[in-house]
């Protein structure tokens, strides 16, 4: 295909003057970019996807009126895992063409990967305005199928109702153009028509439309039994299930028991059938009967371990049971790490006020590991790594149920504490696994205690882990003093037990604690022996490190002439980034916005989703006033990118504080009072921010400009009392003057 498209604009070119070169035309740059989109599409379908990309790009600046190379960039930019460039330019293709189906559906399955639930409803629905293209009947289908998901995701049912009816039309009433589009085989179409009227189902039930729920369960069950359409006996036999929870929703806890003990005759292997069981009896006030019943089923079925977990949970609820349900829950905590199965364990001693049996189990798992690093026998490595992959998944399995909970995190860190005042001693793996915990809720201080035992009783192998993991924590806490502490024990450790660790390491945290502290002279030294211990392949991260303890000392022009040297040392275009991030700061610092603002705009020209420098310029920007619709855009695109990254990354803050704060800040600016307490209260409400006094100083000034004075109030105290916390914790105080200005705005409000 390319050598003819490449003949054929030879042919189509227009005579060469031999008398000289002939000026390009717009002509010439439209064939130019044809002949680009062509060679990247070809690369695109070799899975060259870099020189694709590089390719589409070209064509798209060679004809900016295009829209065939900023559709594929969407596609091949999803491919690369570069999903904040795919949103962006799919949104320059539906600004161009709001009826494009196709980009309109790609951009919500974005959206919706990257933590947006509301704009991947509103780009779905889009999709479904556009016209459909011929013969993509099975578009459609897949179009509804999404929107129903993404409505069901952002608590829409009755969103997901109308596309789940919608995709069930195009299934049944339109199966044939549905087939002949290709995308589906005739069993395939009644498959999916089937799974669609289940989730109809499920979504009749939670709206409390019982009766239309059991017909579309009906109706699923149909064709699920049907041999001559979707053939799947076992989904059929599903209906017995989506019935009883249609009746013990409207209360008819006979009826639904019926159903379920049908069900049950299939032996499912999952806990909740079993937990629904015992929730209807107890509704029928049938109590006496739960245990019994379950321990019939497990007679039945004595290797299914998701009935004894459920079977365990019930005997926990009696003080006369317990003894067995605790030794059932050993044995089954001791087998398997089956995340179904740890659920319903955990549940159980949360649920019960046991939080401590929690940690036991914790203990037990990576006691393993304790006995078998310091046993005098001879240890098997296999046998070894397969114990040490053991607990870190029951670590896992464990942190999976209680990561997101607040109360059941709390309830450990509880447990955990009543340890420390009984003189009860856990294990390396159980104080690094609640540190996790701790730190994931931001409760720092609790994670700073639980990292520190780590590193008492951690072996050669994980102290580093537990050393990293305390001084992240610590310096997130801004408690500088103790991160120098930290460091210099650790150094003093490498120097004396030669432990195997990089002294470079400590140096570098070490230099950034003592310039906060201010001083000077040892930050500066600390930061030189970072550079000189460090390999080559980590100098550049080390000496831009430098730069920000000099920025951090108030050394602006000296951090301006560092990151110009490194500039040059440094040409590749992946150093640049980092380099010039940090010689914005400095320029900021310097009060040199102008030279500040080129380094910002450099780093987005070559990276438009580098949310930092996107964030930091729309910022200042909106603080000196001017660009305000560029300053909003720059920053709701730092917010879209730094929301997907820690989506990917499984942050416990979905978004960032500072750049919520950044919004609610550019919003104030451009006099969207309203709209601009919603993102910075937004800001308050994470824990990064409700502990950051630049949030509350923004927070009050808009509240104070809405009238509601005392809040604006209660918000500059709190600022002040943050800053004035920083202070007494060894931090310099902030340059900017900014906690003096809060003084001086709450002498205004009485």
């Amino acid at each position: 295909m390319v050598p003819g498209l490449l003949v054929a604009l030879a042919l189509a070119a227009p005579p060469v003057d031999p008398s000289g070169p002939r000026l390009p035309t717009a002509g010439d740059a439209h064939k130019d970019a044809v002949t680009k989109f062509g060679l990247a599409v070809w690369n695109a379908r070799r899975e060259r996807l870099l020189t694709s990309a590089a390719q589409l790009e070209a064509a798209a600046r060679a004809d900016p009126d295009a829209t065939a190379p900023l559709r594929e960039l969407v596609r091949t930019y999803t491919q690369l895992g570069r999903e904040p460039e795919a949103i962006r330019v799919a949104r320059q293709v539906l600004a161009r063409d709001p009826r494009d189906v196709d980009i309109a559906h790609a951009l919500a399955k974005l959206l919706f990967d990257a933590g947006d639930p509301k704009g991947a409803v509103a780009a779905a629905k889009l999709a479904t305005e556009g016209p459909l293209p011929a013969g993509r009947a099975d578009k459609a289908v897949a179009i509804y199928r999404d929107l129903a998901t993404l409505c069901e995701k952002a608590d829409d049912p009755a969103g997901a109702e109308a596309a789940l009816r919608r995709a069930v039309e195009w299934l049944t009433d339109r199966r044939r153009e549905v087939i002949a589009a290709g995308g589906f085989s005739p069993r395939g179409a009644d498959t999916a028509a089937a799974e669609c009227l289940e989730r109809l189902g499920k979504v009749r039930t939670r709206l409390r439309k019982f009766d239309e729920a059991a017909e579309a369960f009906a109706a699923a069950a149909k064709l699920y039994a049907d041999p001559l359409r979707a053939n799947d006996s076992a989904s059929a036999a599903l209906l017995a299930w989506h019935l009883s929870g249609v009746l013990q929703a409207k209360g008819e806890f006979d009826g639904a028991l019926k159903h379920l003990e049908q069900f049950l005759k299939l032996r499912p292997v999952s806990p909740d059938p079993y937990a629904r069981l015992a929730a209807l009896l107890r509704d029928a006030g049938r109590d006496a009967d739960i245990a019994p019943a379950l321990r019939r089923l497990l007679d039945a079925d004595p290797k299914n371990r998701p009935l004894e977990a459920v079977l365990a949970a019930e005997l926990a609820r009696r003080h006369q049971t317990r003894g067995e349900a605790d030794a059932r829950f050993k044995a089954l905590m001791a087998a398997t790490n089956d995340p179904k199965v740890v659920e319903v364990v955990v549940r159980s001693h949360l649920e019960l006020n046991r939080p401590r049996e929690v940690v036991a189990e914790l203990d037990r798992a990576f006691g393993v590991l304790k006995d078998k690093d310091k046993t005098d026998k001879p240890v098997d490595p296999v046998e070894l790594a397969a114990a040490r992959e053991f607990a870190a998944e029951k670590a896992r399995a464990v942190a999976a149920v209680v990561r997101d909970d607040r109360a059941a995190v709390v309830a450990l860190l509880g447990a955990a504490a009543a340890d420390a005042e009984t003189g009860t001693k856990r294990t390396h793996g159980v104080h690094y696994f609640l540190g996790q915990l701790a730190a994931r809720q931001r409760e720092l201080e609790l994670a700073a205690f639980h990292f520190q035992a780590a590193v008492r009783n951690a072996n050669r192998e994980t102290v580093g882990d537990a050393y990293g993991a305390l001084l992240t924590v610590l310096t997130a806490a801004r408690k500088p003093a103790d991160v120098a502490r930290v460091c210099r024990e650790a150094l003093q450790a490498i120097e004396n037990s030669n432990l195997p660790l990089a002294p470079h390491y400590f140096n570098y945290y070490l230099s950034g604690a003592l310039a906060d502290l201010g001083e000077e002279e040892k930050a500066l030294a600390a930061a030189d022996l970072c550079i000189q211990q460090t390999a080559d392949g980590d100098r550049l991260t080390v000496r831009v490190h430098k730069v920000h303890v000099l920025r951090a000392l108030g050394k602006w022009d000296a951090a301006i002439d560092l990151g110009k040297k490194l500039l040059d040392e440094f040409p590749a275009r992946a150093d640049r980034a980092g380099v010039r991030y940090a010689l914005a700061g400095a320029y900021w610092g310097a009060k040199k916005a102008a030279e500040a603002e080129a380094e910002l705009r450099a780093i987005l020209d070559a990276d438009p989703d580098h949310a930092a420098a996107a964030n930091d310029l729309g910022f200042h920007l909106a603080d000196q006033g001017r660009d305000l619709p560029e300053a909003e855009r720059l920053v709701r695109h730092a917010v879209a990118a730094d929301r997907l990254a820690r989506r990917k990354a499984g942050d416990a803050e979905p978004e960032s504080a500072a750049y919520l704060d950044s919004l609610g800040w550019v919003l104030f600016r451009r006099g969207q009072h309203a709209e601009a307490r919603v993102e910075l209260e937004r800001a308050a409400a994470l824990a990064s921010g409700a502990a950051d006094p630049v949030v509350w100083d923004h927070l009050g000034d808009v509240l104070f400009r809405l009238g509601d004075r005392a809040k604006a109030r209660a918000a500059w105290e709190r600022s002040v009392e943050l800053s004035e916390a920083e202070t007494r914790a060894g931090v310099r105080a902030r340059r900017d003057g900014r906690l003096d200005e809060v003084k001086r705005k709450l002498k205004r409000v009485p």
